[in-house]
């Protein structure tokens, strides 16, 4: 679990708020968990391709790609989401 005032804990909120917007009204068939993951791993790149914009040292140290993935969790009942940003390989950088 991220710091709850860290970019990363900031990331998924707002990432998972933009899933909700985006599978609102979609019907329940495309509220699948490889739909959800795959759009919240397409907003992760984004944010933080922004971040890089303005951070010289992240843009030299993830020249290749950076480290994280955004792994997703639906619950059937309540079709409510939760977005959690992960290191794709803990500890490797």
């Amino acid at each position: 679990m991220h710091e709850p005032n860290s970019m990363l804990s900031q990331m998924e909120k707002l990432i998972r708020k933009n899933v909700v917007m985006h599978f609102a009204n979609k019907p329940n068939s495309e509220k699948t968990l490889a739909n959800v993951e795959a759009f919240a791993v397409k907003q992760l790149d984004f944010f933080i391709a922004e971040v890089m914009k303005n951070n010289p040292g992240l843009q030299r140290g993830w020249k290749n790609g950076h480290p994280f993935t955004a792994k997703a969790a639906i619950n059937k009942e309540t079709m409510d989401f939760e977005i959690l940003i992960v290191e794709r390989e803990p500890g490797k950088w």
